[in-house]
C-alpha cells in the first residue's frame, strides 16, 4: 500500500510541477557559420585578420526551456596558418610570430563555468579554461553569451583581450622596423555548434 501511495504522489507531483529531464548532448563546431576575428593596433594603423580554419567539440547538459545546465566539455582549435588579413605579407608575419610551423594549433579548453545569469533567454557566464598559443598554455577567463536555437544549434559569442607577450609571442614588425604592432589583440568570436 505504501508503494502505491508513493507512486501516486510522485505522479501527481509530475503532473502539477512538470518534469524536465536533463539531457546530455554532443556537438561539433559549424565551420560555415562560425567566425573568429582578431584585431590589433600598430604605430601606423589598426589591423584585422580572420581565422579561416578551426574545429571543435562541445558536450552540454540541457534542462528546462532548452537552457544549458552545464558545459561538460568544450574544446576548440584554431589553425595557426589560417589567419587571413587579405595581405600576404602581414599573414606571413603573423605565422612567424605564432611559430606556426612548430605549433600548428591554438587551443582553448574549458575547465569551468561560473557567474551564470539568464537575461531574456540569453545565458551569460564566465568560461575559465586553458588557452594554448605558440606552445605556451595559460589560464584565461572569458565572458560569453550563449543561446540554444529551436533547431538545436548552440551559439556562443564574446570578446577577449590577450597580451600576446604572455604566450612568448613577440609583436610583429614590418617595413624595416618602422611599423610595430601592439602587444594586445582582441579576439571576437561567434561560435556555432550543431
Amino acid at each position: 500500500m505504501k508503494t502505491k501511495t508513493l507512486m501516486a504522489m510522485g505522479l501527481i507531483s509530475l503532473l502539477l510541477f512538470g518534469y524536465s529531464p536533463i539531457i546530455t548532448k554532443s556537438y561539433k563546431i559549424d565551420k560555415v557559420k562560425t567566425s573568429v576575428t582578431v584585431t590589433g593596433t600598430s604605430n601606423l594603423h589598426n589591423w584585422e585578420t580572420n581565422v579561416t580554419n578551426f574545429d571543435g567539440d562541445l558536450t552540454i547538459q540541457l534542462g528546462a526551456d532548452n537552457l544549458i545546465e552545464e558545459i561538460t566539455t568544450m574544446n576548440v582549435n584554431f589553425y595557426s596558418k589560417s589567419f587571413s588579413s587579405g595581405k600576404s605579407g602581414m599573414d606571413n608575419k603573423t605565422f612567424e610570430a605564432l611559430k606556426a610551423d612548430t605549433y600548428p594549433l591554438i587551443n582553448f579548453k574549458i575547465l569551468s563555468v561560473t557567474d551564470t545569469k539568464l537575461i531574456n533567454k540569453v545565458q551569460q557566464f564566465i568560461a575559465s579554461g586553458n588557452l594554448t598559443i605558440a606552445g605556451v598554455t595559460k589560464p584565461v577567463s572569458i565572458a560569453a553569451l550563449s543561446t540554444v536555437g529551436t533547431n538545436g544549434e548552440v551559439y556562443f559569442q564574446g570578446t577577449k583581450i590577450i597580451d600576446m607577450t604572455q604566450f612568448g609571442v613577440s609583436p610583429p614588425t614590418a617595413l624595416l622596423g618602422t611599423l610595430t604592432t601592439g602587444k594586445d589583440v582582441t579576439i571576437t568570436f561567434k561560435l556555432y555548434f550543431m
